[in-house]
């Protein structure tokens, strides 16, 4: 009997939704300074739209990324969100929640001057600070 009632449930509703990665939209605050250890630390706080938005990140640069003209390099921030098809999402707007700080360690060597952080609506950019560098 289970198992019919489950095919029931996926007739009426369809599959349960599995979470996709993907980039939020509103990006409220940026910053990037330099830490220990020959780090960057990125932080940002973002919108989550609804209840079915949760784990906000962002995805590191790929090694080797070099600047654009301007010393920017970009990041994404994404979450884990479980809209489609047969789910049902609170409408629970998160405001600025903020994203678990990001570590750089293998930042470009040479030219990097601000990092923006890209939402599918507002990014913003924010120059990588030198008041926590080594030496300075």
């Amino acid at each position: 009997m289970r198992g019919l009632a489950w095919a029931a449930l996926v007739l009426v509703f369809g599959e349960p939704a599995l979470a996709a990665e993907q980039p939020v939209a509103v990006v409220h605050s940026a910053s990037a300074a330099y830490g220990p250890a020959r780090t960057i630390i990125v932080r940002a706080t973002i919108d989550l739209p609804n209840s079915c938005w949760s784990n906000p990140r962002f995805e590191a640069p790929a090694r080797g990324v070099r600047p654009d003209a301007n010393g920017v390099v970009p990041i994404l921030i994404v979450a884990e969100s479980k809209e489609g098809a047969g789910v049902m999402c609170s409408m629970i707007y998160r405001p600025d929640v903020s994203v678990p700080a990001l570590r750089w360690t293998r930042y470009p060597a040479h030219g990097l001057k601000a990092v923006k952080l890209i939402g599918t609506q507002t990014p913003m950019v924010a120059a990588v600070g030198d008041d926590d560098r080594p030496g300075s």
